[in-house]
């Protein structure tokens, strides 16, 4: 009998590494466009926040035109402002039962320096007007841009009533948000 010879034994070959997947496209587009989105957002308020140059409060603003105003020659070139600036005031508008709000923030020119310090130092009378004549226009007459006009006179008047040295001069709604 003759000895069978085992067939050679076939060398095994190696397990093929298992290739990694990547992340789906679609698990990325669900979770990392959002988060981006949410980083630029708040990349821009802090930006918007900490790197623009609009003085922070009125006193500031008084401080930065008394200034001008000790230099002749920036006298000719800009004019001379004094401003007060009631910040951010929230009033229900008339007949809405307090469903909706308004947001302004209003400035005061004034004619001097003097009229500005009498406007802070009655800044609680100021907005008690303010609250007045706001709260007293409909949400038609508030939303109305051709009746801005009339309402800016109006406090204009009603402001001027308060300072007694100087004037009100004018007065700027640099926000105006009805919700």
């Amino acid at each position: 009998m003759a000895k069978e010879i085992p067939p050679p034994e076939e060398k095994k070959a190696a397990p093929e590494p298992v290739a990694k997947k990547g992340v789906p496209l679609k698990k990325l587009l669900i979770i990392g466009v959002p988060v981006f989105l949410v980083q630029l957002a708040v990349l821009f308020f802090v930006a918007s926040k900490y790197l623009s140059g609009a003085p922070s409060t009125a006193s500031a603003a008084t401080t930065e035109a008394g200034s001008h105003h000790d230099n002749p020659e920036a006298e000719g070139e800009q004019a001379v402002q004094h401003m007060f600036v009631v910040k951010d005031m929230i009033v229900n508008p008339a007949g809405t039962n307090g469903s909706r709000f308004l947001l302004v923030t209003i400035g005061f020119e004034s004619s001097s320096a003097e009229g500005v310090k009498e406007l802070e130092r009655k800044e609680i009378q100021l907005r008690d007007i303010l609250n007045t004549v706001l709260t007293a226009k409909s949400l038609d007459e508030l939303a109305s841009v051709g009746q801005r006009e009339e309402l800016r006179t109006e406090i204009q008047a009603r402001s001027g009533e308060l300072v007694k040295v100087g004037s009100v001069t004018n007065v700027y709604f640099s926000k105006f948000i009805i919700q």
